[in-house]
């Protein structure tokens, strides 16, 4: 498996010395060998005051597809309609010449509240950008929301199965329900969590990465407990 951890760039600039990185995560190697695969950046492309800097570690960028909410993750039925596709469909028109000059692609993560919500419109972006410098990463717990967890075989089944074979990276964190961890009321989006202490059902997890994501595809944890996900994924 070709493990990576999605790191604090933050906390990554500070025992470096250095200033602030420009994005929310960076992307390494487990255990850390050459280059950053990938920088992620934690904003909505889809804002009036969205700015992207290109020049980040690693030659990937990984960012929300976005929403037209006024919040990142509010809901707002437009992201899901024309206007939320025609405003993604502008963000990457605009995007792709400074991507391809400076030999940078954008990976976007899905998530159920943005634009790229369900696994067939990321199926439906990648044929339609096919040759352009944009991919897809599978997030398989942010595609789901609290209610769909009562079938969760089934919605990860249809998610590895379609994009397993075809994402750039899969990032591999579990679900929590928010009202388990803050004592208030559930939420109806999931809050990341390290592999095997959230909702996602494990074992149907880790074989369905086996099945359906190729060997040489970046499997990327969140940076807690590395060794026990590593543990409950079957890596020795």
């Amino acid at each position: 498996m070709n493990l990576f951890v999605h790191h604090d760039a933050t906390a990554l600039a500070r025992l470096v010395g250095a200033s602030h990185p420009g994005c929310t995560g960076v992307i390494l190697a487990h255990p850390p060998v050459g280059d950053a695969l990938a920088s992620f950046v934690d904003g909505n492309p889809l804002a009036s005051d969205f700015l992207l800097d290109v020049e980040l570690p690693g030659r990937t960028i990984v960012l929300w597809s976005g929403t037209l909410a006024e919040t990142l993750f509010g809901d707002e039925p437009r992201t899901w309609m024309r206007p939320g596709h025609d405003a993604l469909r502008r963000f990457c028109d605009a995007a792709a010449p400074t991507l391809l000059l400076r030999g940078r692609t954008l990976c976007f993560r899905p998530h159920v509240r943005h634009v790229l919500s369900d696994v067939q419109g990321c199926l439906n972006f990648l044929r339609d950008r096919a040759g352009q410098p944009f991919t897809i990463a599978l997030a398989p717990a942010d595609l789901l929301t609290p209610d769909m967890l009562a079938n969760a075989e089934e919605h990860l089944t249809r998610a590895f199965e379609a994009l397993g074979p075809r994402a750039a990276m899969v990032l591999l964190h579990d679900g929590q329900v928010a009202g388990a961890t803050t004592g208030g009321s559930d939420s109806d989006v999931l809050l990341p969590a390290p592999f095997g202490s959230g909702r996602l059902p494990r074992e149907i997890v880790a074989r369905l990465l086996r099945e359906h994501v190729p060997a040489a595809t970046p499997v990327v944890l969140l940076p807690t407990e590395v060794e026990a996900q590593r543990t409950l994924l079957g890596i020795g």
